[in-house]
């Protein structure tokens, strides 16, 4: 439960108090006015989750200092759901009828990520022996060992859309976060290649965001199917947005913190790219030197479209 501390008291409980996937719930809100002068014009709006507009919005008036105001609202956990779940509570009030002010809290119902397979038109596969997969709403979830994706190992485990990236394409995901290793150098990004399941048929590169030494964009510049070039680096940030552009045989890797202002890494030209290619979504713990570590990375709002 959070409560915004520079503005009046606003919290947000649930009952049940720690509802599963599916379970209706009653979410109440309660604004305690505390602040040394009133709320003017005060309207209280109360969001489902994974909303992003109320699912009611209540005009309050002005409301003198110490006003207590208490209101519910009937929802429901989403079916298909993972990590956390806010139900939302947003008031918005004038101060002194010339500038405007807000509140905001939510209680977050933490919902733990498990195995569950993908559905299609989704596929996976997997360099290392201990990948398992998971699909939540729109997010993807890998879990992963594998000892590099570089270097000529190339362990990892993928999610991906068979031959779905066209000879212009973009492909996009936010990666959300990485978990389950200290190893700083586990990764998680886009992959693509003629054929992720075979990279030695060429085509192949990853955007990958890594636990904490940056993004690193890797191609395979001869076909082999190895990760031979390497551009990138700088801070490491989840979640982050990445962005891979194919123009013929050249690739274009991208970048950004909040999905608005993309940054540049590097251009490659892959010259064994061809035809529509594989995209997909992958992991690796890179844990050679970190023998048994798994990662679970969780992936959202992964997209391919045309450029």
């Amino acid at each position: 439960m959070g409560t915004d501390t520079l503005g009046p008291t606003l919290t947000v409980t649930t009952e049940p108090s720690a509802p599963a996937g599916g379970d209706a719930v009653t979410a109440t809100a309660v604004l305690v006015n505390d602040c040394p002068f009133p709320l003017r014009g005060a309207v209280l709006y109360l969001v489902d989750p994974g909303r992003a507009t109320a699912a009611r919005t209540v005009p309050l008036g002005d409301l003198r200092r110490g006003a207590r105001v208490t209101r519910s609202w009937r929802t429901s956990m989403p079916a298909d759901v993972a990590g956390d779940v806010a139900f939302t509570a947003h008031v918005l009030f004038d101060v002194d009828g010339r500038s405007a002010d807000c509140a905001r809290a939510a209680k977050t119902v933490s919902v733990p990520y498990e195995p569950n397979g993908v559905r299609d038109p989704y596929r996976t596969f997997a360099t290392t022996g201990d990948a398992q997969f998971g699909q939540y709403g729109s997010q993807l979830v890998v879990w992963a060992g594998g000892g590099d994706l570089s270097g000529g190992r190339d362990e990892k485990g993928g999610i991906l859309l068979p031959g779905s990236a066209a000879a212009s394409s973009v492909v996009q995901v936010k990666t959300v976060g990485l978990t389950g290793s200290d190893n700083p150098s586990a990764k998680y990004g886009i992959a693509v290649a003629n054929d992720l399941t075979a990279p030695e048929r060429g085509g192949y590169a990853v955007l990958t965001m890594s636990k904490s030494y940056g993004l690193e964009f890797m191609t395979d510049s001869d076909g082999d199917g190895h990760l031979d070039t390497w551009a990138g680096g700088g801070a490491s940030s989840h979640p982050a947005w990445l962005r891979l552009v194919r123009s013929g045989t050249t690739y274009t890797a991208y970048s950004t913190t909040n999905g608005l202002a993309w940054n540049e890494i590097a251009s490659a030209t892959v010259f064994s790219a061809s035809g529509t290619l594989d995209v997909g979504v992958v992991a690796s713990a890179v844990n050679l030197n970190y023998p048994g570590t798994t990662v679970r990375a969780v992936f959202d709002h992964f997209t391919v479209g045309e450029s």
